[in-house]
């Protein structure tokens, strides 16, 4: 699946087909990690993550929320997600 957005080094990802709920995924050097939509808060992680990185996709994700449910849409059903850009 395509990057949709990226915080600093981290990439943004929506998979296809994925189960609910809503929730999109990061990944760094160091870790992946899956963070809820509607709050944009740390569901589950692999690796270490840092606060500092934990903060910025949480910021991140409460401003572009309605973007990532579209994307979530469009993956569900088999369309390419749109990119998000700051």
């Amino acid at each position: 699946m395509p990057t949709i957005g990226r915080i600093g080094s981290l990439d943004v990802m929506v998979f296809r087909n994925d189960h609910p709920p809503p929730h999109f995924h990061v990944f760094g050097d160091e870790f992946s990690a899956k963070f809820a939509m509607d709050d944009s808060t740390l569901l589950s992680c692999k690796g270490r993550i840092r606060r500092r990185d934990i903060r910025a996709v949480e910021e991140w994700g409460h401003k572009h929320k309605n973007l990532l449910y579209t994307n979530w849409e469009l993956a569900r059903s088999g369309q390419p997600p749109l990119r998000i850009e700051d």
